[in-house]
């Protein structure tokens, strides 16, 4: 019997169960919901729509059929990434959310659905570059979470929302802060992460809140993982099972590579590829082309053409160009490599943080030492990556002040990853004097070296670093290194 055949009969299993503990007035969560939960997260969305309009026939009240059809279009506009299908299924959210706040019956369920309503909203508006209307989605959210919170405290899926919306909104820079809390928002990062913390153990250890489960996995692993510094987040520790579903394990095995466990995130990615009557995942191709090639697998090269010739959307482009030219660099195709990285600026939009990145390295000559020691750094290779940047000749190669921010960062950081802070801290501190321009590594140098002092307990110099990351702006990912600065300083005033 295969996986999707096996979940399947496992839901029809708890179906009983959660008929009776979930038919709450017009919001039932019924074997065929249920199963329609588990298609959409498989990507099988034609299957899914078939079984919430067989359930839309038989029950149309039933307002989990309205809440299950927003999961299935924002699943459907996030698999496409394409401006004119989120444009198209963000109305149809929107048209959905005014069904659940027109029911009579407004369980705790109808808030629930609202609130994933909200957030699914806001992130489609991301995806569109539609800051301000984002905003006020997520401001939606947290309104509604907030008074949600209030009416039923002890329900674990509630405080999930409410802790990410407090986390959130704490760890936002404090000018944003101050006036949010002028309107009523606040915040705090810690409290947050604990609230959602509590809540997963126990929406992961009770049946009752299997309908949530995915949700909840995905929305907790993202956070705490995005939240937390130096800390490991591996889903599997956190009680999730990696191979519940083809989106689950997709997160989770980015989540793995940005931590260096790239031998494990690429065995998952060629465990769960895609099969006939998926909708394409296109994204699952650009991840499983980073960790070909941080593998040093010739494969990766096909993997980026297929996601650059089936992919409709504009974002990644950039991105894919850096890292083919980075393989064919890597297979001394020089003058190849270097058309591609001349393109980088011609191709794609510049609205997320990998395109953002690789429009700025672009500028750049390609630098093969340092792509090389990056990649095998990135792959979680500490040992190999660190031959390469001390192999004779290597600093000599490095000639640029961007070149040697570039080789004294990456040599922070596998020294960090080995347990060894204080050439750590000597490499970042050489990272962040080479020259005064705003940069990537600079600035994440500087953030690292005062993590490091922190732990060491020496406040003063934390203080001094994560100030310096502070100083530092328009760089690719500013925003998330400056939260995270800011994060630290308010630690360090608690603490002393």
């Amino acid at each position: 019997m295969g996986t999707r055949d096996f979940a399947l009969k496992s839901l029809f299993l708890y179906a009983a169960f959660f008929t009776i503990q979930f038919a709450f007035a017009t919001f039932e969560f019924t074997p065929q919901v249920l199963s329609a939960h588990q298609q959409i997260y498989n990507l099988y969305l034609k299957d899914a729509a078939k079984m919430l309009d067989r359930e839309s026939s038989a029950k149309p009240e039933n307002m989990a059929v309205f809440a299950s059809r927003a999961l299935l279009l924002f699943t459907e506009a996030t698999a496409a990434d394409v401006d004119e299908i989120t444009r198209k299924n963000l109305f149809q959210i929107k048209k959905i959310m005014k069904n659940i706040e027109a029911d009579k019956d407004q369980t705790i369920h109808h808030l629930l659905a609202r609130i994933e309503i909200f957030i699914y909203a806001g992130m489609l508006q991301i995806r569109l570059n539609n800051r301000l209307r984002s905003a006020s989605e997520f401001l939606s959210a947290y309104n509604l979470a907030k008074s949600t919170f209030n009416q039923y405290p002890q329900d674990a899926m509630v405080k999930l929302l409410w802790g990410n919306m407090i986390a959130t909104v704490g760890s936002l820079p404090p000018d944003m802060r101050r006036y949010l809390s002028i309107i009523g928002f606040s915040g705090d990062v810690q409290k947050g992460l604990a609230l959602m913390k509590s809540a997963h153990r126990s929406i992961i250890s009770q049946k009752q809140y299997k309908p949530y489960l995915t949700k909840a996995n995905l929305l907790y692993i993202i956070t705490y993982k995005q939240l937390t510094d130096n800390e490991e987040v591996i889903p599997d520790k956190e009680g999730i099972n990696i191979q519940d579903n083809f989106v689950t394990a997709v997160i989770c095995a980015k989540i793995l590579m940005e931590q260096g466990y790239n031998e494990r995130a690429l065995t998952i990615l060629e465990t769960i590829k895609q099969h006939p009557g998926q909708v394409k995942l296109h994204y699952y191709n650009f991840l499983l082309g980073k960790a070909r090639l941080a593998a040093g697998s010739a494969d990766a090269e096909s993997v980026f053409l297929s996601f650059l010739s089936e992919y409709r959307g504009i974002h990644h482009i950039k991105a894919t160009y850096k890292y083919l030219s980075w393989h064919y660099l890597l297979n001394d195709e020089i003058s190849r490599a270097d058309s591609l990285r001349l393109l980088i600026s011609t191709v794609g939009a510049n609205v997320i943080g990998p395109d953002q990145q690789a429009a700025r390295e672009a500028e750049v000559p390609l630098n093969k030492v340092l792509i090389q020691a990056r990649l095998l750094f990135d792959g979680g290779y500490l040992d190999k990556a660190l031959d390469v940047l001390m192999a004779d000749g290597t600093l000599e190669c490095c000639m640029l002040p961007d070149e040697k921010a570039e080789y004294y960062y990456r040599l922070g950081r596998i020294y960090q990853k080995q347990g060894l802070p204080y050439l750590a801290i000597d490499a970042f501190g050489k990272a962040v004097d080479i020259h005064d321009d705003p940069a990537f590594n600079r600035a994440n140098s500087a953030l690292q070296a005062a993590l490091l002092f922190e732990k060491l307990g020496n406040y003063d110099r934390a203080k001094s670093y994560f100030q310096k990351c502070l100083t530092m702006k328009n760089f690719p990912y500013q925003e998330g290194l400056h939260q995270k600065a800011k994060a630290g300083l308010s630690r360090i005033d608690t603490a002393q």
